[in-house]
């Protein structure tokens, strides 16, 4: 096996060619090209892990929404509130004249015809009395209803 007997015969010859300006220039050309490699690595790095963590944000949150059953809300009916309508009187029904007669106890009255009006003739005063007070006491108690 060989030895180098004067190891600094080997050295002299390396220092030299590092002083030697070309070889400067190129390492500094090689230390910035090494660098931009390093800094352009670094920068993927991060856009890959930012990008990764959004991506797995987004999966995380259509997981969830469907794991816990989102869903779009369904519309709801619409209820109105009991609308307050005035209470309309029915339409006076129009008794003919013999419904009239009819209405009270038989024999008791019949309609006459005075100065062109119609009119309803009791026999008995008392009957009249009773009826057209019982008449009354309805029409009251109807009034009372509306």
């Amino acid at each position: 096996m060989r030895t180098n007997a004067d190891p600094e015969r080997d050295d002299a010859l390396l220092d030299a060619m590092l002083c030697d300006e070309s070889w400067q220039a190129a390492s500094a050309a090689f230390k910035a090209e090494a660098l931009r490699t390093y800094r352009v690595g670094q920068r993927n790095r991060r856009l890959t892990r930012w990008a990764g963590s959004v991506a797995g944000l987004a999966a995380a949150i259509v997981l969830a929404g469907h794991w816990l059953g989102w869903r779009p809300a369904a519309p709801r009916p619409v209820t109105l509130a009991h609308a307050i309508v005035p209470k309309i009187a029915p339409p006076a029904r129009h008794l003919t004249d013999a419904e009239l007669v009819a209405s009270f106890p038989k024999g008791s009255c019949f309609i006459a015809e005075v100065d062109g009006k119609k009119e309803l003739v009791f026999f008995d005063p008392k009957v009249e009395r009773a009826c057209m007070a019982r008449s009354e006491g309805n029409q009251e108690a109807g009034d009372r209803e509306r």
